[in-house]
């Protein structure tokens, strides 16, 4: 049998989600043959709204350490292991509250091809943070406390005859927010089961038809008390999601791939009842798209970028909201003036359109814009010197709690070392 698994496996791999407020810059490689790697890296910041607050923002410097610890063992072979794990601590001079963050990352993947035929993925990431784009969780606001993320992926893939095969799918996430209020709002636990149809036109074009189902349990603490405005009943945002999609993957050429999923998603409230001025649609549907492209236009230069349409959670009192997303990354080694030196731009622009939550809630739309620069320097094969700097924007139309928009100003400069 010819490969197309492991064709259809690189096409498939997921871009990294863009972040504002931490920047990746680009850095060598471990040596061919080492599976191990340990590095640290030790930076001096400044941040102009550390609570991204709309007014009276807190700005303050201070000190980033992290160390890191990677493993990766068969790295295109038939058994494909991989672990990483970083710590983060974040040292605020001037936070009125506590002035120190600690955060976690833990990922651990692995890919099996059992034949040319069929192949098991496996993921689990684990993440304690407090910027919202690690924790990629329903707030665009920075949180302090242990919030934690897990997420946990398993898929297996088999062709069943000539060309044309079979792609089934579970997923489990959990989401625990610190502070009361965001944890009623945003604690929740979800699982998805998937099945793909797909048909390889060649090796190098895939074509699917999929569906999927998610449920989603929110198991925050319930608010209560005098002040209707403000209670909340969590349960009465569970709701179970179907997506049937269509999807096409290309790889146009040696430097460029094209991948998409476009389709259809109906969410049921079944618990509607519960707060009728909250969950005002208890059925409502909404396109669905997952469309990216990977274009490596020179040696370790690429841009990834796509578009994507989801209906997400939301840490408004609503019941949740349509969001579309757009979002690139370009990674760039300036090999003429030195090839030690690399560049990284990202950006991501973000618009969501809340669905229930009664007047001032309903329909009112909110924009986040996230941006990064960011330059390394490779000094040796084990040093680097890195510089970076991210803007953060949130435009809402929401009032009803009070203006929550923001920005804010990130800039760091540091050094990193491995071994």
């Amino acid at each position: 049998m010819s490969g197309w698994l492991q064709i259809n496996q690189h096409m498939k791999k997921r871009f990294i989600t863009l972040s504002a407020a931490t920047l990746a810059v680009a850095g060598a490689q471990a040596a061919d043959g080492k599976i191990w790697e340990v590095s640290a890296t030790l930076k001096g910041f400044y941040d102009d709204n550390v609570t991204t607050a709309p007014n009276n923002e807190v700005e303050s410097g201070g000190i980033e350490f992290s160390p890191a610890l990677s493993l990766n063992y068969g790295d295109g072979t038939d058994l494909d292991i991989s672990a990483g794990y970083a710590y983060g601590l974040r040292w605020y001079d001037d936070r009125p509250t506590d002035d120190q963050d600690h955060g976690h990352e833990l990922g651990l993947s692995l890919n099996k091809a059992f034949t040319d035929t069929s192949r098991l993925s496996l993921s689990e990431s684990y993440v304690v943070a407090q910027e919202p784009a690690l924790l990629d969780g329903g707030t665009p606001l920075r949180l302090e406390g242990d919030n934690t993320r897990n997420t946990f992926q398993a898929g297996y893939k088999r062709i069943l005859s000539g060309k044309t095969g079979l792609e089934l799918g579970y997923g489990n996430s959990l989401f625990d927010y610190d502070d009361r209020t965001f944890s009623s709002l945003l604690d929740r636990q979800v699982n998805s089961f998937s099945v793909d149809g797909f048909h390889y036109l060649d090796e190098l074009t895939e074509l699917v038809v999929g569906y999927k189902f998610a449920a989603t349990d929110f198991d925050g603490p319930k608010v209560s008390g005098s002040n209707t405005a403000l209670a909340f009943d969590p349960d009465a945002r569970d709701n179970d999601s179907h997506f049937a999609y269509v999807g096409l993957s290309r790889t146009l050429n040696a430097q460029l791939a094209v991948e998409g999923l476009v389709g259809i998603q109906s969410a049921d409230f079944d618990n509607a009842d519960r707060m009728p001025d909250v969950v005002t649609d208890d059925d409502p549907s909404s396109p669905f798209a997952d469309v990216r492209f990977t274009w490596s236009y020179a040696e370790d230069s690429s841009v990834v970028g796509g578009v994507m349409m989801l209906r997400t959670a939301t840490d408004l009192r609503a019941a949740d909201q349509e969001t579309t997303a757009i979002y690139a990354q370009l990674r760039h080694r300036f090999t003429d003036l030195s090839p030690d030196l690399y560049g990284t731009i990202t950006g991501r622009y973000q618009s969501s359109e809340l669905n229930g939550g009664g007047a001032g809630v309903d329909g009112k739309d909110e924009e986040l814009n996230l941006f990064g620069v960011g330059l390394s320097y490779n000094i040796s094969e084990s040093m680097w010197a890195e510089l970076s700097y991210n803007f953060d924007e949130l435009q809402s139309d929401v009032r009803v709690y009070g203006d929550r928009s923001f920005d804010r100003n990130y800039v760091s400069i540091g050094i990193g070392a491995r071994y």
